[in-house]
């Protein structure tokens, strides 16, 4: 039995190990929101650094440095303005026909959406487009 339920929960790392989109769309959606009102406060990155780099499923499949230096080339290219930002909802887009993959990518974002007490609406704009982009529904979130 114990070899059975270790052959179940094991398999979650190597089915995300060495998946780069999954890795480069969790980062790309916490950039995005971090980023819907223009600027990223401290405490949103600071999120999105924790809830990247402890999920378990992206700890798991991926080396703290590469989670990292994933999350820092996605909050650059929010900084770079609509080309920037279109780019990362491609990444987005990447991992979308993968209901698992999505389920993580969306709720990141709205960790980070939250860190600052409650979601703006800016941000509750981003969030929609993601949901909408992961073809997922919001309301499965609430807790």
């Amino acid at each position: 039995m114990f070899n059975s339920l270790k052959k179940k929960f094991g398999g979650g790392v190597k089915k995300f190990s060495g998946k780069t989109d999954f890795l480069e769309a969790v980062c790309a959606s916490s950039a995005l929101v971090a980023f819907a009102d223009g600027e990223c406060s401290d405490k949103e990155l600071e999120t999105a650094m924790n809830t990247t780099s402890t999920n378990p499923e992206l700890s798991q499949a991926f080396k703290a440095n590469e989670i990292e230096k994933t999350l820092d080339a996605m909050l650059k290219r929010a900084q770079a303005g609509r080309t920037g930002r279109m780019g990362l909802y491609k990444e987005i887009d990447d991992v979308a026909e993968n209901e698992e993959m999505a389920a993580v990518v969306y709720s990141v974002a709205l960790d980070v959406a939250e860190s600052e007490g409650g979601i703006g609406a800016d941000e509750q704009k981003v969030l929609d487009k993601i949901a909408q982009k992961l073809g997922i529904n919001p309301d499965n979130f609430d807790v």
